[in-house]
């Protein structure tokens, strides 16, 4: 596994939450530890699935805190949640997703809140034999301000041949409850394009990125058998822990107010001709209690919260957020979605259409010479 392939995805899809309640949006359906219903018989070729949701610091035991959660597998949809203190809310529609998260503390006893946008489209590369290139660009596009505290934000454009809703993941780790339905930080998935943000309620980067150092397991005799962060990076099978992979960001934000956050991010595969695949588009916001909630993870008091530089509410706007700009085929190819969903597709030229481009180009700059 690629230990920063889609950290975000797995680090917070690991969070330790209260039990299911029921969610906020109709045609929606409640089942295992996700708010959303999925008929896993006849599996749909293309879908979308927007979620926000608050989290519990509930490790060991019941608290009286109850998650808020509100999901819909419809386009275009917004699924939102308010309360006192934080919001979130996120939209998908085929291509574009879209995500919000806003929190000026945590006084209900909630470890976070988050939103999550995913769509995915079955697609198959036709018009020649073997193996091609085909090459993706996306915008993304946000305001960020970071005030006391921590948050995260991840974009990530993938392609798995396995359902997004059966894709399977190595990482074990405390029941919980997330937005995310699908394992989008399996081994089954490839990445495109991915870009990390964290939100950091310190100036200095190493105090927020300390949080998310390899610690020894809990079962350690370590620290008296205790971890002062999150604890064991890696795969629980050979060092006892709950396999978090390592977490390096693209962008780190210190304290400040409505930061922009404009990425075209491009990637490209190799297909075969011939063969569907799924595209995936994930976008997710996570804002935490910071430091003070990851203590809940600690066994022998040795975890000290330092004090934030920033202050105020911290917010993550992605609404207006990640599009994918354009589908650029091998000449001759042809692109179909089991949707239909008119995806900006086009073809790389054959040398012998460059030339006329360049040529028509030249020509263009001769008149107006000419015309001066």
């Amino acid at each position: 596994m690629n230990s920063t392939r889609n950290a975000l995805f797995a680090i917070a899809a690991s969070l330790v939450a209260s039990p299911v309640a029921q969610a906020a949006t109709s045609n929606v359906d409640v089942y295992g530890i996700f708010g959303v219903s999925v008929d896993l018989v006849s599996t749909p070729s293309s879908g979308v699935f927007s979620a926000a949701a608050d989290i519990s610091t509930n490790l060991f035991s019941e608290t009286p805190f109850v998650p808020t959660v509100s999901a819909t597998q419809l386009s275009a949809q917004t699924a939102a949640i308010a309360l006192a203190d934080y919001s979130a809310q996120a939209k998908t529609t085929l291509g574009n997703n879209h995500a919000y998260t806003q929190s000026n503390g945590f006084n209900n006893g909630a470890f976070g809140v988050n939103s999550f946008s995913g769509w995915y489209d079955q697609v198959s590369i036709t018009g020649g034999t073997g193996t091609g290139t085909v090459q993706f660009s996306v915008q993304l596009n946000g305001v960020v301000t970071a005030g006391a505290h921590l948050g995260m934000a991840e974009y990530g454009l993938l392609t798995s041949t396995v359902h997004p809703t059966q894709l399977t993941s190595e990482l074990t780790a405390f029941s919980v409850y997330n937005t995310q339905p699908w394992a989008l930080f399996s081994n089954q998935v490839t990445d495109i394009a991915r870009y990390d943000v964290l939100v950091s309620p310190y100036i200095n980067p190493q105090e927020v990125l300390s949080i998310f150092d390899p610690q020894p397991p809990i079962s350690s005799p370590v620290n008296g058998g205790g971890a002062s962060g999150v604890p064991s990076i890696g795969d629980p099978s050979t060092t006892g822990g709950m396999g978090f992979p390592e977490y390096i960001p693209d962008l780190i934000l210190a304290p400040g107010a409505n930061q922009p956050v404009n990425v075209i991010m491009t990637g490209a595969i190799t297909f075969t001709y011939g063969e569907a695949f799924y595209l995936i588009g994930g976008l997710k916001t996570l804002i935490t209690n910071e430091l003070d909630s990851f203590c809940t993870f600690e066994t022998d008091a040795s975890c000290t919260q330092h004090a934030q530089d920033g202050t105020g509410p911290t917010t993550l706007d992605f609404f207006n957020s990640a599009h994918l700009t354009t589908i650029v085929l091998p000449q001759g190819a042809n692109f179909a979605s089991a949707s239909g969903a008119a995806y900006n597709v086009t073809a790389v030229p054959e040398p012998g259409e460059w030339l006329l481009m360049l040529a028509g180009l030249g020509l263009i700059g001769w008149r107006v010479r000419r015309r001066a």
